[in-house]
């Protein structure tokens, strides 16, 4: 019986795919990969003999979830999927690093859990190796952070407080402690590649004596803002006001005061009226001829780095950087105002003749032009539409457009479209602030959680997680649609742009569209995926009838599709999940 599957690499992470029919008496999947790793990934404990002569060596990919019927087991257990099986198709494995080379197999596990083996003769070939790296064909780069504060590896760094009511609180206190500590190995690693990638654009220019122009909404770090400051004079920086409640008042005071005599700095006060909402940073050389532009969700504040789901994108393209940089002097010129000078020009689009196709929109303009021409991509959409939103607004946005596809009432409906994505609707309310789509479904959010959920109670296998911090609201702020990453137009929308109309006509926005780049498109999905998938399932355990909440692996092979037997409800969503896999495998 065959298996197949199949990889799609991500920026730092893969995204494994399997399917098989149903295989009577199969417990789950082992999963194995094949890797040859770079400078900076750590091998595996579940390693299998020696690197071969091209340095590649077989490792069993650990799971961290057992039956549910087993004893208790000590917090943190992982064990080889050899042990604890997977019992789904899909899999994001985390212990990759960019600048790893690897391949996957996929075996079958039969037995009960008490006498767990491999079947014979039923495995997948192993796949095609993929490189795991952020940079992409058209000189395309996107990068990450790990901001999840929901997570299981980060609860149990942090202090637990013995009354459990004050738990949440000591954990607070000390993640607050941590993401304002420069050289914090936990700061770095929720940060992540895109801290790492800024750093280093940011060290590059200072020791080549090139300039940067930054246009920032908000700046309190404490590992950027020295690094603007080492630039001195040739760090050229627009600092809005952040998102202030009244006229004069400024969110970047601290930032300010400590770089206005030292760089090159030009206020813009522009909120409440208007958000000055950009974070793009233009990298030229030393004669200030523009190189490349640094675009995407993440302020560049300790929560835009280490506690909120952030993208940054990566153009080395210098007629797009000029572009950017233009846009810089124009706002520079512009003060506190937005001049109908402005609004006009940047209701024309800027489209690159040496680029794959790539359409950049600057905000505000007079009319919607740049929603319109992204809703039209979404409404051309064969296959599917996966994303992550930041409070686009109730109407008139791109979440809107992607509903219409999704809902039987409208006459947009696509019913064949894999439909998959978060959105951190509103985080200042408590009305339904995150939603949820899984295959399709709307699914509205707990109405007290902010983050779409975490674990909240001590269980087998997990340990109560952190909500947020303390003061922080927005836990899913990246900007991304990715439309038919697979298929024959592959697409991806990102920037600062909150994707609704006030990013479009009040505030200050960059927004890109980047059409027929897959690999880059396919990085953008494979991350969605795991940010959805890290979500998606803690949500499910608020809303899951008492009694019937997951708790470990299934002794039995009912789990699989097209088990015999099934009741109605578990045929129709297995037929969801063919319409997964088939998305993923590149095949509606």
């Amino acid at each position: 019986m065959a298996i197949d599957v199949l990889v799609h690499a991500g920026a730092d992470d893969a995204f494994v795919v399997w399917r098989s029919e149903f295989i009577a008496n199969c417990r789950g999947f082992a999963l194995r990969r094949r890797i040859k790793r770079g400078r900076n990934s750590a091998s595996s404990p579940h390693t299998v003999g020696e690197p071969d002569a091209q340095g590649f060596v077989e490792e069993i990919v650990a799971s961290w979830v057992g039956f549910a019927d087993e004893p208790d087991v000590p917090e943190g257990t992982r064990q080889p999927t050899t042990t604890w099986p997977i019992q789904k198709y899909l899999w994001s494995d985390f212990a990759v690093r960019a600048g790893d080379i690897v391949s996957y197999q996929v075996g079958a596990m039969v037995g009960p859990r008490n006498d767990l083996r491999e079947a014979p003769d039923i495995a997948s070939p192993w796949s095609d190796a993929v490189a795991i790296g952020a940079a992409t064909n058209g000189h395309l780069s996107c990068f990450f952070n790990r901001g999840i504060v929901a997570s299981q590896w980060l609860a149990r760094l942090l202090p637990s407080n013995p009354d459990p009511h004050k738990d949440t609180t000591a954990k607070g206190a000390k993640l607050t402690e941590i993401i304002a500590s420069p050289g914090d190995s936990t700061r770095n690693f929720l940060a992540g590649p895109l801290r790492e990638k800024l750093i280093a654009l940011l060290g590059d220019a200072k020791s080549s004596k090139g300039h940067v122009y930054a246009a920032l909404f908000e700046l309190d770090d404490p590992e950027l803002i020295p690094l603007l400051k080492a630039l001195r004079k040739r760090a050229h920086v627009v600092l809005g006001n952040g998102s202030v409640k009244k006229k004069g008042d400024d969110e970047n005071a601290d930032a300010r005061d400590e770089i206005a005599d030292i760089c090159d700095v030009h206020d813009r006060f522009s909120a409440p009226r208007a958000l000055a909402h950009n974070k793009f940073l233009v990298i030229c050389d030393s004669d200030k001829n523009p190189q490349a532009v640094w675009t995407g969700s993440a302020n560049w504040t300790k929560t835009g780095l280490c506690t909120q789901t952030n993208n940054a994108l990566l153009i080395e393209n210098a007629t797009v950087a000029a572009a950017y940089l233009d846009q810089w002097k124009a706002l520079a010129k512009a003060g506190d105002a937005t001049p109908e000078s402005l609004r006009a020009a940047d209701e024309t689009p800027h489209r690159f003749a040496r680029t794959k196709p790539l359409t950049l929109w600057f905000t505000p303009m007079p009319e919607p032009n740049d929603l319109e021409q992204a809703g039209a991509l979404i409404a051309g959409a064969k296959e599917g539409v996966l994303f992550l939103m930041f409070n686009p607004g109730p109407r008139g946005t791109l979440l809107n457009d992607i509903i219409e596809l999704a809902s039987p009432s409208s006459p947009n409906y696509q019913p064949h479209l894999y439909i998959q994505g978060v959105v951190n609707q509103n985080p200042g309310t408590a009305k339904n602030p995150v939603t949820l789509f899984n295959r399709g479904d709307r699914i509205d959010a707990n109405a007290d959680v902010v983050l779409p959920a975490a674990i909240d109670e001590t269980t087998k296998y997990w340990v109560k997680e952190l909500l947020k911090l303390p003061t922080a609201h927005a836990m899913v702020h990246s900007k991304v649609v990715v439309v038919d990453p697979y298929g024959d137009h592959p697409v991806v929308m990102t920037g600062s742009h909150n994707m609704g109309p006030k990013a479009s006509g009040v505030n200050d926005e960059n927004f890109v569209i980047i059409e027929g780049n897959r690999a880059l498109a396919s990085e953008y999905a494979t991350k969605i995926m795991e940010i959805y998938n890290q979500y998606r399932w803690r949500s499910s355990r608020h809303t899951a009838p008492d009694g019937h909440r997951w708790s470990g692996l299934a002794d039995d092979d009912t789990w699989q599709i097209g088990a015999p037997g099934v009741d109605d409800e578990t045929q129709r969503y297995d037929k969801r999940r063919r319409r997964e896999l088939a998305f993923w495998f590149g095949g509606s």
